[in-house]
C-alpha cells in the first residue's frame, strides 16, 4: 500500500467520508514535489473532471489541515501553498523563477529551540524559517544576459 492509499485508509478508519474532491486534492498533493496553490489544485481537479469551486477546495484544505493530513506553507505574504505533512523541513524559493526547494536543518534548529527555552522559558511549538535567493540556473542566465 502506498502513502496515498494509507492516508485514504486513515481517513476511512477515523470515520471521515472520502469525497471525489477530497481524494483528488490528496492525490494532487501526494504527486507534487513542491507545495502547491489553490489555483493549481483547482486547475488539476478540473483536468481530472472533478467539479469543485474555490470555496469547496478551501473547505477541504481546511479540513485536511485541522486533521493533520496536510500543512500550509507561506513563503511570502502573497500566497499560501499546501503540501502533505512529512518530515520537518524548510524551503528555499528562487526569487527569479519561483522554484521551491526543500531543505532539512533539524539539528541546528533544535539547538536554537533549546536555547530559546533555556533563556526565556518559552517552549517553541512552531516556527517559520524560509530562505529566498536566486537558484543556480537563474544566476547563470543573469550572467549570460549581462555579457551579451
Amino acid at each position: 500500500m502506498n502513502k496515498f492509499d494509507e492516508k485514504i485508509e486513515e481517513l476511512r478508519t477515523q470515520g471521515f467520508r472520502i469525497t471525489k474532491t477530497r481524494k483528488g486534492i490528496l492525490k494532487i498533493l501526494f504527486s507534487s514535489k513542491n507545495p502547491v496553490s489553490v489555483m493549481y489544485i483547482k486547475d488539476l481537479l478540473t483536468k481530472q473532471k472533478i467539479d469543485a469551486n474555490k470555496t469547496t477546495i478551501y473547505r477541504e484544505l481546511d479540513f485536511l489541515l485541522k486533521n493533520g493530513f496536510i500543512e500550509n506553507v507561506k513563503l511570502d505574504s502573497k500566497m499560501t501553498l499546501y503540501e502533505i505533512c512529512s518530515s520537518h523541513h524548510h524551503h528555499v524559493k528562487c526569487l527569479t523563477c519561483s522554484k521551491i526547494f526543500e531543505i532539512e536543518l533539524n539539528e541546528d534548529i533544535l539547538k536554537h529551540e533549546k536555547k530559546i527555552f533555556a533563556e526565556t522559558g518559552v517552549k517553541v511549538l512552531n516556527h517559520i524559517f524560509e530562505f529566498f535567493g536566486t537558484c543556480k540556473p537563474c544566476s547563470i542566465d543573469r550572467l549570460k544576459t549581462r555579457n551579451i
